[in-house]
């Protein structure tokens, strides 16, 4: 199933219409500058894109930590059990790789109506955390922060 989330959210990237810049709006908890561990909204598309591939094969080493991302929202629901992911996506500087991380925002929301359209921005900033579903292993951002921002065609 989640490979299916990684192909639908890169389909969605490649394909997701441009947007200027813009205000957006902000929940969710906050966390401060002094509590993040990693911040890839910082980095260069390629750096951030290597450093999320990573997090994913390494994830050991970031359980816990507190991580942030600036990329692409993109969003999947699976057909068979109806559960609703998340996700913040990034691709290296010549776009032609993408990977994403779940994220959990935290607070109470609801899809589709606190949500933004796929392929808007975001910078989440939650918990690098494993977690088992379906007997399979898997990493998201918990109690996530999300920032939403309007993406200008220049952005990645």
């Amino acid at each position: 199933m989640k490979k299916l989330i990684a192909a639908v959210c890169m389909l969605v990237l490649l394909c997701a219409p441009s947007l200027s810049w813009g205000e957006a709006a902000n929940a969710g908890v906050a966390y401060a500058e002094s509590d993040i561990d990693l911040d890839l909204s910082a980095m260069s598309g390629t750096v951030a894109y290597a450093q999320v591939c990573r997090l994913l094969s390494d994830y050991r080493a970031y359980e816990g930590k507190i991580i942030r991302m600036k990329g692409w929202f993109d969003v999947l629901q699976d057909p068979e059990t109806g559960m609703v992911y998340y996700a913040c996506i990034v691709q290296d500087a010549t776009a032609c790789c993408a990977e994403g991380i779940e994220f959990v925002w935290a607070g109470e929301h609801s899809f589709p109506g606190d949500y933004p359209e796929p392929g808007t921005g975001v910078t989440v900033t939650g918990r690098f955390e494993s977690y088992m579903e379906g007997g399979d292993l898997y990493v998201h951002l918990n109690d996530a922060e999300a920032v939403w921002e309007a993406m200008g065609e220049d952005q990645p």
